[in-house]
C-alpha cells in the first residue's frame, strides 16, 4: 500500500505518471524524416530524460532513507 501522507511518495507517483505520459506522447509524435541535424533536440525527449533521471535519483534517495 502506498502511503500518501508524506510528500515523498506523492512526488514519486506524480513523476512516474508524468514520465509515462511523456513517453507515450513521444512515441505518438511523428518523426520528421527530413530532419538531418542531430543538434536539433526534441523538447519532449529532453523532458522525458529529465523526468526519468529525476525518478532514478528520487528512488535512490528513498531507498537510502528507508529503514531496513
Amino acid at each position: 500500500m502506498i502511503e500518501l501522507t508524506r510528500p515523498f511518495p506523492l512526488i514519486l507517483l506524480l513523476n512516474s505518471v508524468l514520465t509515462i505520459t511523456l513517453i507515450f506522447n513521444q512515441n505518438d509524435s511523428p518523426k520528421d524524416s527530413t530532419q538531418n541535424s542531430i543538434s536539433m533536440l526534441n523538447p519532449i525527449e529532453i523532458a522525458t530524460w529529465v523526468c526519468f533521471l529525476l525518478q532514478l535519483i528520487l528512488l535512490l534517495v528513498k531507498t537510502k532513507l528507508t529503514d531496513f
